[in-house]
C-alpha cells in the first residue's frame, strides 16, 4: 500500500478536470482541477487522500503538488479557457506568488488564466489573506471562493476577500424547482454578485429541473455532472436544452437577424495598418479579431489604439507590434440563437469599464458579425411596450392579442399543434369564501405551474384573464408535461385551503341561484384540440371547438385533460 512519502516523492496523483461553462456565449468560462491518489489504492478517493496528509501534517506539501501537477497537465491537454484549482486557507498564505508566476511562465500558462479558489474557512487569518489575495492579483491571477454559502462565515469571506469568482454550494440548487424560497434566495444572491462585479458560478447542476430553473434566474455560469463529469481529458459539452419562459418569449429577434458584416483582424496585424484603417473611416469605432479557424478572440477600439499613438514615441512603440497585444481580450460575445432578452440581461451583467455600441455575434463558437447595442435596445424597447401594452396584470403572461397572433402564426407555420383551454373548476365560490386575493394567488399559482412543466421552447402560454389559460403545444412529450403539472397542482393546493375545509374535500358556498352548495377541491380542467396542415380549419373554428373541448374537460372530476376526438385522459 502506498505512503504519503511514496505519493510525495513520486507524485503519484491524477488530475481530473471538470469543465465549467458560459451558458450566454456557450464557450467554456474554464476547467477545475480535481486530484486523485494512486489508482486501486485506498488513497484514490481526494477525501481520503487529503485526510492522509492532514493526520501528517503535510497538507500544503501536497496541495503544492497538486497545482504544478494541475499546471502541467492543463496545458499538455491544451485546455480551454482559465485553470481553477483548489487551495486551503493555509496553502495560499504559504505561497509564494513570484516563483507561481515563475512556474506559469515556465509551462506557458498566462497568469490570468488561473484562479485560486480558496476551499476553507478561516477566522484570524483575515490580513494575511487580503495581502496575498493583493499579490495575486497583481500578478493578474484570480480568486474564487468555493461553496458559498457551505457555512455561516461564507458572506464574510466573500466580504473580506472581494473575489473576482464566487461558487454557489449544491445545497442551494436542489429541488431549486420545487422551493420559491431558494429561488428567492439564489436570485437575491445573483444580484448581489452584479452588483458586487463577481462572477456568479453554480456548482452541482446534475438534472433538467435545475438547469430550466437556474435559466429563467438568468444565471450564466455552471458545472456539474449535466454538463460534463471529472475526466482526466474532459469530453466535449452536450449543451442542455435552452427553456423559453413560454411568455412569447420564442416571438422575439434572434441575434442572427441582428448581424452587421464588419472588417476583420487577424491577431498578428501590425498596429500600424489597423491605425490606418480607423483613420480612413471615422464611423469605425471598432474591430474584431478572428483567428484563422474562425473564432472571436479579441475586439480592437478606436480609442484606446489611437490613445496608445498619441503617447510620447507612441509609433515608434506600436506600429508594428500585433493587434492582439492592445486588443480587449475579453470583449462581450453572444450566440446567434439568442433573442433580446437574454443578450440584454448579458449586457447588463457584463463588468467591463470599455462595453461599447458593438458585441460579437457567433454560432457555434465562429465569428459570424457584430450586434449594436443600440439597435438590441431598439428591439428591446419595441418588444418591452408590446408585453406591456397586451400582458396580463397579474401573471405577466401573454393576453389576448398575442393570443391570436400567436394562434394565427402557428397555423401559417403549417406545422402540427394542439390548442389548450384551462380553467380552474369552483373557482368562483372559492374566490367568495377566500376572498380575491386567495383567489390571485391561486390564478399566479397555475400560471406558475404552466410555465414550470410546459415552458419547452416552442410552446406558448396566454393568459385570457381571470382563471382561463390558453396554451400552444408544440414540444414533444406534452401529455407527460401535463399529467406532471396536474399531479404537482393536486399536491400543492393544500396550502390554499384551511384545515377543516382540506379535511372535508370542498367548501361550502352559494352556487350561482344563491343556494348553499357543496363545492369540491378545485380542480384544472384541459381541454385540447389539434390542429395539422392539410386539415382546412381556420382560427376562429379552432377557437370554437377549443371552446366545446373545455367545456368536456369541466364534465370531468379527477382527469388530466380531455382531447377532442381522443376522450378524457385520466391521471
Amino acid at each position: 500500500m502506498p505512503t504519503l512519502d511514496s505519493i510525495l516523492a513520486n507524485a503519484d496523483i491524477h488530475t481530473l478536470f471538470q469543465p465549467i461553462m458560459d451558458a450566454h456565449q456557450h464557450t467554456v468560462l474554464g476547467h477545475e482541477a480535481l486530484s486523485r491518489g494512486p489508482e486501486h489504492s485506498p488513497y484514490h478517493s481526494a477525501a481520503a487522500l487529503f485526510n492522509l496528509a492532514k493526520t501528517c501534517q503535510r497538507s500544503v506539501e501536497l496541495e503544492q503538488l497538486c497545482l504544478e501537477l494541475a499546471i502541467s497537465q492543463f496545458m499538455a491537454l491544451q485546455l480551454e479557457g482559465r485553470l481553477f484549482v483548489n487551495l486551503s486557507a493555509a496553502a495560499v498564505l504559504a505561497l509564494d506568488v513570484s516563483k507561481l508566476v515563475s512556474q506559469l511562465a515556465y509551462q506557458g500558462l498566462a497568469s490570468e488564466r488561473l484562479v485560486i479558489e480558496l476551499t476553507e474557512q478561516y477566522q484570524n487569518d483575515v490580513e494575511s489573506l487580503r495581502s496575498v489575495a493583493a499579490s495575486l492579483r497583481e500578478a493578474g491571477i484570480a480568486l474564487a471562493l468555493d461553496d458559498l454559502g457551505a457555512a455561516f462565515s461564507g458572506l464574510r469571506r466573500w466580504l473580506d476577500l472581494t473575489p473576482e469568482f464566487i461558487k454557489l454550494d449544491r445545497y442551494f440548487i436542489q429541488s431549486l424547482h420545487e422551493d420559491p424560497v431558494r429561488r428567492l434566495f439564489v436570485a437575491s444572491l445573483l444580484e448581489l454578485a452584479n452588483q458586487l462585479n463577481t462572477a456568479f458560478i453554480v456548482e452541482g447542476v446534475e438534472t433538467l429541473q435545475e438547469w430550466h430553473a437556474l435559466q429563467q434566474l438568468g444565471i450564466r455560469y455552471y458545472q456539474g455532472y449535466l454538463l460534463g463529469r471529472p475526466q482526466p481529458v474532459p469530453a466535449p459539452v452536450a449543451w442542455p436544452p435552452i427553456l423559453a419562459t413560454g411568455t412569447g418569449h420564442e416571438q422575439q429577434t434572434p441575434m442572427r437577424e441582428l448581424v452587421h458584416p464588419m472588417p476583420t483582424l487577424t491577431p498578428e496585424r501590425p498596429c500600424q495598418e489597423v491605425f490606418e484603417l480607423f483613420h480612413q473611416d471615422e464611423q469605425l469605432h471598432c474591430l474584431p479579431v478572428i483567428t484563422p479557424q474562425g473564432k472571436a478572440i479579441g475586439i480592437i477600439r478606436r480609442n484606446r489604439l489611437l490613445a496608445h499613438f498619441a503617447e510620447r514615441f507612441g509609433h515608434s512603440l506600436y506600429a508594428k507590434r500585433p493587434v492582439r497585444s492592445l486588443m480587449d481580450h475579453q470583449p462581450i460575445q453572444v450566440d446567434a440563437g439568442l433573442d433580446v432578452l437574454q443578450v440584454s440581461q448579458h449586457l447588463i451583467e457584463h463588468n467591463s469599464d470599455e462595453m461599447d455600441a458593438w458585441f460579437i455575434i457567433c454560432e457555434e463558437g465562429r465569428y459570424l458579425g457584430m450586434g449594436s447595442v443600440r439597435e438590441l435596445m431598439r428591439r428591446l424597447t419595441h418588444y418591452q411596450l408590446q408585453m406591456a401594452r397586451h400582458a396580463n396584470p397579474l401573471t405577466l403572461l401573454p393576453g389576448n392579442v398575442p393570443i391570436q397572433q400567436a394562434l394565427e402564426r402557428a397555423i401559417a407555420m403549417q406545422e402540427r399543434f394542439h390548442l389548450a383551454y384551462c380553467d380552474l373548476n369552483f373557482f368562483k365560490p372559492y374566490n367568495d369564501v377566500y376572498g380575491y386575493d386567495r383567489g390571485d394567488q391561486l390564478i399566479t399559482l397555475v400560471a406558475t405551474l404552466l410555465r414550470k412543466h410546459l415552458g419547452q421552447r416552442h410552446n406558448f402560454i396566454g393568459h385570457l384573464g381571470g382563471d382561463d389559460f390558453i396554451l400552444l403545444l408544440r414540444h414533444p412529450g406534452w401529455e407527460q408535461h401535463i399529467v406532471a403539472m396536474q399531479a404537482e397542482l393536486r399536491q400543492v393546493r393544500q396550502h390554499y385551503y384551511r384545515d377543516e375545509d382540506w379535511r372535508a374535500g370542498g367548501i361550502q358556498s352559494l352556487d350561482r341561484d344563491g343556494q348553499p352548495r357543496f363545492f369540491p377541491l378545485l380542480e384544472l380542467a384541459i381541454g385540447l384540440v389539434g390542429w395539422q396542415p392539410g386539415c382546412g380549419v381556420t382560427a376562429t373554428q379552432l377557437s370554437e371547438q377549443l371552446t366545446q373541448a373545455k367545456k368536456a374537460a369541466k364534465q370531468l372530476s379527477g382527469e388530466d385533460y380531455w382531447l377532442e376526438t381522443g376522450g378524457r385522459v385520466a391521471c
